[in-house]
């Protein structure tokens, strides 16, 4: 019982300043537990500020000792010992405890310059905190520097060393750990999904960008878009960020949706697409199927098969659909403009505004191509570039999706970009449990 007081406690004393979209820099050195998951522990490595699961205490004494800084005697025993270790660190390879004394403990702890009068050295302790260090001259002693209180920490047997590691760590919830990235430009959740950070060329340009695949026979595939509102909103409208979406669904990958107004001044967080709320089994928007002016849609029945309409009115409702192809739907989200359609660019000049023509920002898209999904994010491009990357995917269908300053990608409990402000609507992916 009290552990799971001190990971509340922990999460709750995790300062306002540090929540935010700079977590991995705030965070630095410092090792973090999922207090909303299984109590994962995590390390974020100091310069890259990136974290590195620290999973079983073999693997987490393996990874730690991979990522640590060599460290020579002398300069080691500057570094104050925690009181824990005052003891081990004078027998463990030579090093001696500089402050022996009841006043020089006081002194080290104080962090006064008495500090380098008894020997320790507050410059070099600051510069190494949050690192872990491996003594050079020893047996490969590894000692870990605590950034909470600026001392150092003997690690020990793999077993030592990662109750250690836990009994430092800070609390954080899923949404904040998910803001610092982890390791890597690639990932895979599973044989049915992975996500890329790559660079394309499309029309002689290149452009960066996010790429989730998703294939669709995955037989533990779940398709879920989802509204934060269950019912038509016209002013004043409930968001969420993405990963409460994704979290509250158990999504593993997801995406913006629909463009929508993000100020007061055009009844803020109101949108007209239509977006099937898979949770409620209600389409939000649903009279809005009517107009020619709403645009395509991309629908998704219980069986994961994908079905396109170049026109909203052709789709009509959910009754219709269900009862003209026998089958349930599952997903379904409209957006506008069209990008791809039949394998062919089908942007259409007239249905952009000024700043989606020419102003460069992220772009989102989803494109569909024999039974696989491309979620995209294209940094520094219009909605033109973005129809000219989506066609070098092949893509037989693609739909343009809200990004720019909501832009956010998710992908196995990371942002791969983002997050933005928080969103009214989102797709999202999660597999299907026993």
């Amino acid at each position: 019982m009290k552990k799971y007081i001190f990971f509340i406690l922990a999460l709750i004393s995790l300062p306002a300043a540090v929540k935010s979209a700079n977590l991995g820099a705030k965070l630095s050195g410092r090792i973090l537990l999922n207090v909303e998951g299984h109590g994962e522990a995590w390390y974020v490595n100091p310069g890259e500020n990136r974290r590195y699961y620290l999973g079983r205490p073999d693997d987490a004494f393996r990874i730690m000792r991979e990522l640590s800084l060599g460290i020579n005697n002398e300069k080691l025993a500057t570094i104050p010992p925690s009181d824990r270790d005052m003891a081990i660190a004078t027998r463990v390879a030579g090093v001696k405890v500089v402050a022996e004394t009841a006043a020089d403990k006081t002194a080290v702890n104080s962090g006064t310059e008495a500090s380098m009068e008894a020997g320790y050295d507050s410059a070099l302790t600051k510069s190494l905190l949050g690192k872990i260090l491996l003594q050079v001259e020893g047996n490969g002693e590894a000692w870990y520097v605590n950034p909470a209180d600026e001392k150092r920490y003997y690690l020990g047997r793999p077993s030592d060393a990662f109750r250690i590691m836990r009994e430092l760590s800070l609390g954080i919830s899923r949404e904040d750990l998910a803001k610092i990235h982890k390791p890597g430009a690639s990932e895979s959740f599973n044989q049915y999904s992975a996500y890329e950070h790559k660079k394309v060329t499309a029309n002689g340009k290149e452009f960066s960008l996010d790429l989730i695949t998703i294939d669709l026979l995955n037989p533990n595939l779940k398709i879920i878009t989802d509204t934060a509102s269950g019912a038509n909103c016209e002013k004043n409208c409930p968001a969420k960020s993405l990963a409460k979406f994704a979290l509250d669904n158990s999504a593993f990958a997801g995406i913006n949706g629909t463009y929508f107004c993000s100020s007061s001044s055009c009844n803020y967080n109101y949108y007209f697409y239509p977006v099937y709320n898979s949770r409620l089994g209600v389409m939000i928007n649903e009279d809005q199927c009517k107009y020619w002016t709403t645009g395509p849609i991309f629908v998704f029945d219980a069986n994961n098969k994908f079905y396109y309409f170049k026109d909203s009115r052709e789709f009509k409702s959910v009754a219709d659909f269900e009862k003209n192809y026998g089958v349930k739907i599952q997903a379904a989200i409209g957006n506008k403009p069209r990008l791809i359609q039949d394998y062919m660019n089908y942007l259409i000049e007239w249905e952009m505004d000024k700043k989606q023509m020419e102003t460069k920002a992220v772009r989102n898209a989803i494109g569909y191509l024999n039974n696989k999904l491309y979620l995209i994010a294209a940094y520094n491009a219009t909605v033109p570039e973005l129809a000219d990357i989506m066609k070098t995917f092949g893509v037989e269908y693609a739909l343009n999706l809200d990004g720019g300053y909501s832009n956010a990608v998710w992908y196995n409990d990371e942002y791969m970009a983002g997050p933005g402000r928080d969103i009214p609507n989102a797709i999202l992916f999660s597999e299907k449990q026993d």
